[in-house]
């Protein structure tokens, strides 16, 4: 990735309540897009891996956890599923919540080990010092990498992050679940956020159609109605959010 790209992950990053001592992106960032950014530029950043973790070790309720499985099955190479993996993995280890099992049991592993970051990388004697420092999540992830320990001080306070980002707010209420990958999923991933059809929805939300249609179900019970029927074919229920 360029340098421009690397600068926009650290500001989205800060945006998002990391402490990385430098300005912070003018717009709140597509979170779960963020994550597949993040596990792309890992190998070169060590600090970005660890302070990712941390985060979400606190905030991993903030991720729409079906929607991140459907971008790392279509949008993320094989070469960088397994770091993203090993980053969700890590994270639940120091706390997060354990469905993000959802989206790293997509991420696999590497057939050939090999270290995780590129210092590692460099030389004989450091590619043995990552391998035999190498944490038991990393080794299964196919990866060397040491253990990670999650550092609160890294971190913006809830209150800070909610302020200024007000999005997430509805995606913590949600803690991330299936309602959150529907709505999400309709204001980010579809033109004018309307979909012909509730099979539709469902090839969207990496999750089955009785789960979907529940959590459409759930979604009415707050009084946001998703489903519209067909103008043309009353038999036919199309999904559109509702006007702002």
């Amino acid at each position: 990735m360029t340098e421009r790209a690397l600068d926009e992950t650290y500001a989205a990053w800060t945006r998002a309540g990391i402490l990385f001592g430098q300005p912070a992106s003018l717009t709140s960032p597509d979170l779960d897009l963020l994550l597949l950014d993040t596990a792309r530029l890992c190998p070169g950043e060590p600090r970005l891996f660890t302070h990712a973790v941390s985060w979400l070790a606190r905030y991993s309720r903030f991720v729409s956890r079906h929607r991140l499985k459907r971008l790392i099955e279509r949008c993320l190479t094989h070469e960088d599923r397994p770091t993203l993996g090993l980053l969700l993995d890590l994270a639940i280890q120091n706390g997060a919540a354990r469905e993000l099992s959802i989206p790293a049991g997509v991420c696999g592993h590497h057939g050939d080990p090999r270290p995780l970051f590129d210092v590692h990388r460099r030389s004989g004697i450091r590619q043995n010092l990552a391998r035999n420092t190498a944490c038991p999540a990393a080794v299964a992830r196919g990866l060397w990498a040491p253990d990670v320990e999650a550092r609160r001080d890294v971190l913006r306070p809830p209150a800070w992050i909610i302020r200024h980002n007000p999005g997430f707010r509805d995606r913590a209420i949600r803690k991330g679940d299936l309602r959150c990958t529907i709505l999400e999923t309709l204001r980010r991933d579809v033109p004018g956020g309307e979909l012909g059809s509730e099979k539709a929805l469902v090839a969207l939300c990496a999750a089955n159609r009785p789960a979907v249609s529940r959590a459409l179900d759930d979604l009415e019970l707050e009084g946001i109605q998703l489903r519209h029927p067909d103008p043309d074919d009353r038999r036919r229920t199309r999904i559109r959010l509702p006007a702002a």
